[in-house]
């Protein structure tokens, strides 16, 4: 009997050591409730985040009293990016466009991370970098185990996206364009998943040259966008909505939204990207006076505080670029003096 009930005690301890320790929380920069200051919860720990709400501790403190929120009750949770090597690696390489190598590094924070939002984080950061890479199969397994490791995750309309996404790199065009179809009417699953349905749909009218019918599909979500609450969404469609624009000749247009990026957004690496853009723009009009506002757009990029290092990097290279065509300027158009003082303006 006691030597029974040893047995049994001893085999209860190789199953807990065997048993994975459970997933530790993540901390959040704000909860935002509602639209008042007063319905903003800072630097507060999320539990998990299900399609069923919140869970979060009511202090700044990881092991503090808990509360929960049903889905619908609040408006959206802004997180800390990890803490972990191998998920900023990740962000890092993916920020110098080295999306394989990114992948790989993500798909490790998936496996290992220590909190729950560097492990579902990882899965759909890996998804993305595997369709950026050209690697469709990849992104697919990689969202397979987003959905085997948190089913009830949040994040169902980006994870549609980026299925649609790879099943294009894998060449099933007309797969791609029917997830994408679908999505855009899943208000269901709210506003961001109309809003990426309609960036692939655009993606797929833009790989057909259909440039004017690809900006008509995002000028209709754009305008439902708001700068401050959909801070990350709202820069990526409005980019994408300028530079369909441009293809298809619309210049008034995509000034228009240009200058909504750059100018009516808090956000520096979106207002960063857009100057960096309308400079792009104004370049391949080939005059002098829009290569002198080129210019302008260009410096302004590059001095933009706190946007990405890759975009202020890509700013400061086209700067010089821009300088160097002004250079080439006949003198009726430039003289030596103003040639000069856009050099000086270089080494400041």
């Amino acid at each position: 009997m006691i030597r029974a009930a040893f047995v049994l005690f001893c085999a209860a301890i190789v199953s807990a050591g065997d048993a994975p320790p459970p997933l530790g929380p993540h901390q959040s920069k704000a909860v935002i409730v509602g639209p008042g200051p007063t319905d903003i919860r800072a630097n507060v720990w999320i539990i998990e985040e299900t399609v069923d709400g919140l869970k979060l501790t009511l202090t700044d403190q990881a092991d503090g009293p808990q509360s929960a929120i049903k889905r619908g009750k609040y408006e959206r949770v802004d997180y800390r990016n990890p803490e972990e090597i191998t998920w900023l690696q990740g962000d890092g390489l993916s920020a110098k466009g080295k999306f394989e190598d990114a992948a790989a590094k993500f798909t490790e924070a998936a496996a290992n991370g220590r909190t729950w939002y560097t492990r579902e984080s990882g899965f759909l950061r890996a998804a993305e970098c595997w369709v950026k890479a050209g690697k469709g199969d990849q992104a697919l397994k990689a969202l397979e185990g987003l959905k085997a490791a948190f089913p009830k995750n949040v994040h169902q309309g980006e994870a549609l996206y980026w299925q649609g996404g790879a099943l294009a790199k894998k060449g099933d065009r007309s797969g791609a364009l029917k997830i994408f179809n679908e999505l855009a009417k899943r208000s269901d699953l709210g506003l961001e998943a109309v809003a990426l349905g309609a960036l692939g749909q655009a993606e797929q009218l833009a790989a057909d040259k259909q440039f004017a019918e690809a900006a008509n599909a995002l000028a209709s979500v754009f305008t439902k966008l708001n700068a401050d609450r959909d801070v990350r969404l709202f820069g990526q469609i409005g980019a994408e909505l300028a530079a369909q624009q441009i293809a298809a000749g619309q210049v008034e247009p995509a000034i228009a939204t240009l200058r909504r990026l750059a100018y009516g957004v808090n956000n520096a690496t979106t207002r960063a990207k857009a100057h960096v853009d309308w400079a792009n723009m104004l370049v391949n009009l080939n005059d002098a006076k829009s290569l002198f506002l080129a210019f302008d757009h260009a410096a302004i990029a590059t001095a933009t505080r706190d946007a990405e290092s890759s975009v202020t990097e890509k700013a400061a290279t086209l700067t010089r670029q821009i300088s160097g065509k002004i250079d080439k300027l006949p003198a009726d158009q430039c003289s030596d003096a103003e040639k000069a003082e856009y050099r000086r303006y270089l080494t400041r």
